[in-house]
């Protein structure tokens, strides 16, 4: 079972997973800030890091150590269901939604993705983030996705296993507090 976030906080969730990633210089736009765009690939790569990469069973193996994932992800541990599913599974963006609430200044040092399973459907699992400061000090960006588990030979959206889902149900927390919501 997941257990809470114990060393530091975030403004809009309390139970999370963190994955800590620095910024670079080349992510800033004409104003200083941290490119819209740049802020969606900060996502994807805080979600392949906490859950798992897609490609897994292709991948290049992980070094674990001073560089290695364990040392950028902490909080809730997320269950290793979409790295395990690469074999036979893609696992496909159906959507998006992102909330830009403040700008994000650049600056030397890690922003912290903060990640939750919102909801967990038949074939399908929604994750939501928060991006703010490592200390909680200041909540920047609001973001889903939703993620499709599609069979590769069928090409068509595959149900999670009762395996995964069972799997799924400890990690499930309340979705990010995105405006306009109807939940």
């Amino acid at each position: 079972m997941g257990h809470m976030h114990n060393r530091t906080t975030n403004p809009h969730l309390n139970e999370f997973t963190r994955v800590l990633l620095e910024l670079r210089w080349g992510d800033m736009d004409a104003y200083g800030h941290v490119n819209n765009v740049t802020q969606l690939r900060l996502l994807e790569e805080a979600r392949v890091r906490a859950l798992g990469s897609p490609t897994h069973s292709t991948d290049a193996p992980t070094t674990p150590g001073q560089s290695g994932i364990a040392e950028t992800v902490s909080g809730i541990t997320i269950p290793s269901i979409f790295a395990e599913a690469s074999e036979t599974t893609e696992l496909l963006v159906a959507s998006h939604a992102i909330e830009y609430r403040r700008p994000i200044p650049y600056r030397a040092g890690p922003i912290a993705i903060d990640l939750v399973i919102s909801e967990v459907k038949p074939a399908s699992v929604t994750i939501g983030y928060s991006i703010a400061e490592p200390d909680g000090s200041v909540g920047y960006t609001l973001a889903e996705t939703v993620i499709v588990f599609v069979d590769r030979t069928t090409s068509r959206p595959r149900r999670l296993t009762q395996e995964e889902t069972a799997a799924m149900e400890d990690v499930i927390r309340p979705a990010v507090p995105m405006r306009g919501r109807n939940r």
